[in-house]
């Protein structure tokens, strides 16, 4: 990711669950397979596998001041490292056309039925007014996406 060198961190999200890593790895490390679990998608297309592999969510706000607010983004794959449960993708949000950005989700172990969720995010320096909207927004996301795979052991 050679165009990350300038990025600076939008927004971490940090979560325990009550499950084992391998559980809890088996359920994010699907990457295209989200809508079983991802609140607000309501259609998602997968194109490839593996590195460079893009998925296309159609999103509707579930929750909060954009309920109901549709828009579909994308994300491609950028790197997956599987013996420490993170993976890295590039995200092309509409709203945000020139922005590069990019998610990571990781996982650590806390013992043999505890796991740790990092969720964050990073991208290009926006304006402030535009940086304060976007950390609103993932901060909610993230936690809520990490809440709801939490929900499916708990």
């Amino acid at each position: 990711m050679s165009d990350t060198a300038a990025l600076v961190d939008y927004v971490t999200v940090t979560r325990d669950i009550n499950a084992p890593i391998g559980e809890v790895w088996g359920i994010i490390g699907g990457f295209g397979a989200e809508k079983a679990w991802y609140p607000g998608c309501k259609k998602l297309i997968l194109e490839g596998f593996g590195l460079g592999s893009i998925r296309t969510f159609h999103y509707e706000y579930p929750s909060g001041p954009k309920a109901g607010e549709t828009y579909i983004f994308s994300e491609e794959m950028t790197a997956i490292d599987i013996p420490n449960y993170s993976m890295s993708f590039r995200v092309r949000r509409p709203d945000y056309p020139d922005m590069v950005a990019y998610g990571t989700t990781a996982l650590e172990s806390l013992g043999s039925d505890k796991t740790r969720f990092i969720w964050s995010g990073k991208g290009s320096a926006l304006p402030d007014e535009y940086m304060k909207v976007l950390q609103t927004d993932l901060n909610a996301r993230f936690a809520e996406l990490i809440e709801a795979i939490a929900a499916v052991f708990e």
